[in-house]
């Protein structure tokens, strides 16, 4: 089973190269996937950044990660 949702990146403060996602878009998009699995445990099977968008892909075997972690993971 997976669950696929996006992120909308923010436009980059002047001087950065590229927009930051927060923890708590991070945290919001945890707590659809929560939602969509239920009691199972989940977590991060893939994700990508294309023209403003951080597309994500959760499924059972993925990598747990709290809200802080998905976030360092989507900006790094």
């Amino acid at each position: 089973m997976t669950f696929e949702d996006s992120i909308k990146v923010p436009k980059p403060v002047k001087g950065a190269p590229r927009g930051i996602i927060t923890a708590k878009q991070a945290e919001e998009s945890l707590a659809l996937a929560a939602k969509a699995f239920g009691e199972s445990r989940f977590g991060l099977l893939r994700s990508e950044r294309r023209a403003g968008v951080i597309s994500l892909v959760y499924g059972v075997s993925g990598r747990a990660l709290d809200a802080k972690a998905l976030a360092y993971e989507l900006n790094n």
